[in-house]
């Protein structure tokens, strides 16, 4: 276990905040993975499930747009790597935040302004996820940057 230790975020005064980075950032990358996967597209179409009545004809998730979405997933998990290991650096805090904040932003407007998602299982992960964290963020900037 001390060997592990080793390779997890040094957090001040005990804060979990950055082992929450590190652990979103691992399951961005797994959901940046499967995006690549040409046969396996599920996940992605689980969080553009349109409502029944939507007024889109054709689907949303194709390959092209699952891999750009995967790559978009991808740069983000990059920031909040980093964000988990230089907690305390106030531009690196800022980009992990603001990764967060464009996230809500895209998956909200997708479901109030667009329609290409409903609210369910599949968008719930990634609403939650982004808003948790921005609130998490928030209240404890002070903590980590002393500002």
């Amino acid at each position: 276990m001390d060997y592990l230790q080793a390779y997890l975020p040094n957090s001040p005064s005990g804060g979990k905040l950055p082992y929450w980075l590190l652990f979103i950032s691992a399951v961005s990358i797994f959901n940046s993975v499967q995006t690549y996967q040409s046969s396996e597209l599920s996940l992605t179409r689980k969080v553009y499930e349109e409502e029944a009545n939507s007024r889109h004809s054709t689907p949303q998730v194709t390959r092209l747009s699952a891999r750009t979405f995967g790559t978009w997933t991808f740069i983000s998990s990059l920031v909040r790597f980093y964000g988990a290991y230089y907690v305390t650096n106030p531009q690196i805090f800022q980009l992990t935040q603001w990764t967060f904040l464009v996230a809500a932003g895209h998956f909200f407007s997708e479901w109030l302004v667009f329609g290409t998602c409903k609210l369910g299982k599949g968008l719930a992960g990634p609403g939650i996820v982004s808003i948790l964290s921005l609130i998490w963020m928030h209240s404890q900037k002070e903590f980590y940057l002393g500002a």
